[in-house]
Order: structure tokens, then C-alpha cells, then sequence
């Protein structure tokens, strides 16, 4: 077992490995900020496989069959607080999004049910930036059937800390490997420069 000394720093670098490798699958860069404003960041169907997890949780693609769509299949493997602080399971948005993002009003939609398969009571949801503020962890509970679950939140002005924006999900505290399916997240700006 690796001491917290060890362990911390590793968790660390590995976090930021799995953010370049999320980003190098195929993210567009050249996109406008009115195209964001207009358009927002949508993730679904085979993007999915793009979700990232944090060590101590888990995200697996499930492809679409039997008339069913595509899903993620989220589950936590390690109880939280013996984690680092961290993203959980996220959508990693480019620097792009972030300078777009900034000082507007967001709503991020998380699509989400308990799986059918050792299903999940609850989840967190959050909003994370490099460095204009972030939305803080809010807890929503699943249903059996796909359901839309939001916030909103404003972040501040662009810092000199710029980097990734994370559409985030925490799904479930414990080590527990109980379930939850997504099939769609979303953020969209709510109050759009003319």
C-alpha cells in the first residue's frame, strides 16, 4: 500500500494524464465563442467513451443495441473521503469553453437513471473551472427511468489560471460499486451576448 505521501502526487499526475488523453479523442478547438453561446457542449451517444474517471471511480461505455442508445455506466470503486478532492466522473471541456463560459449564466443537464443493474440511490452534480469559481457538489436522486437533472451556475471572469472546465459527476460516496447510467450531458448558456 502506497503511503499518502506517494499516493497523492500519483493520483494527481494521473488525473491530468486521463484530462490530455480525454481531450486528444477528437474534441474541436477552433470553435468560436458565439458558436458555444448558440450551440453550448453536448456529450452523448458514442462521445461517451470520452468520460473520464478519476481514480476511485469508474466509467464504462455501453453501445447502443436493441433500440436502446448508447450510455456510460458510472459507479464508485473507492469511498470518497479517502480520495484527494477531485472531478469524479467528468466531461472534460477545452479552454475554448472556458473563456466562452465565463461570467455567464450556465445550466448543466445531466441525463441519468439508477442502472438496472445494482442500482445507485443518489448522486452529486457540479460545475468545476480552472480558476473562475466553481458550482460545488449538488446531490440529486435517480429514478428507474431516464431523467433530466440540472443546475445552474455562473462562473467569475477568466483568471490567469485558465485550463479545462469540467461537467462533473459523483456517483455515489462509498465503495459500494452500486450503479448509475448517463446518456447525455449538457451545458448551455442562459444569458447569451447579443
Amino acid at each position: 500500500m502506497l503511503k499518502d505521501r506517494y499516493f497523492y502526487p500519483l493520483a494527481a499526475i494521473i488525473v491530468a494524464a486521463m484530462i490530455v488523453f480525454a481531450l486528444s479523442l477528437g474534441e474541436r478547438i477552433d470553435l468560436t465563442d458565439r458558436e458555444i453561446w448558440d450551440n453550448g457542449y453536448t456529450m452523448e451517444g458514442e462521445e461517451l467513451v470520452r468520460l473520464t474517471a478519476q481514480p476511485g471511480t469508474q466509467a464504462i461505455y455501453v453501445a447502443a443495441a436493441g433500440g436502446e442508445s448508447a450510455f456510460a455506466r458510472l459507479s464508485s470503486t473507492a469511498a470518497r473521503e479517502s480520495l484527494p478532492p477531485g472531478p469524479g466522473v467528468f466531461a472534460p471541456l477545452g479552454p475554448q469553453y472556458e473563456r466562452a463560459f465565463a461570467t455567464r449564466l450556465l445550466r448543466m443537464t445531466v441525463t441519468a437513471r439508477a442502472s438496472r443493474i445494482n442500482p445507485l440511490e443518489h448522486f452529486d452534480m457540479g460545475y468545476f473551472s480552472a480558476g473562475s469559481g466553481d458550482s460545488g457538489w449538488t446531490r440529486r436522486e435517480l429514478t428507474e427511468s431516464w431523467t433530466d437533472y440540472s443546475i445552474e451556475f455562473r462562473p467569475g471572469a477568466l483568471t490567469a489560471q485558465q485550463g479545462l472546465d469540467h461537467a462533473s459527476v459523483w456517483p455515489g460516496e462509498m465503495a459500494e460499486v452500486l450503479n448509475m447510467d448517463v446518456k447525455k450531458i449538457r451545458v448551455e448558456v442562459l444569458d447569451p451576448p447579443s
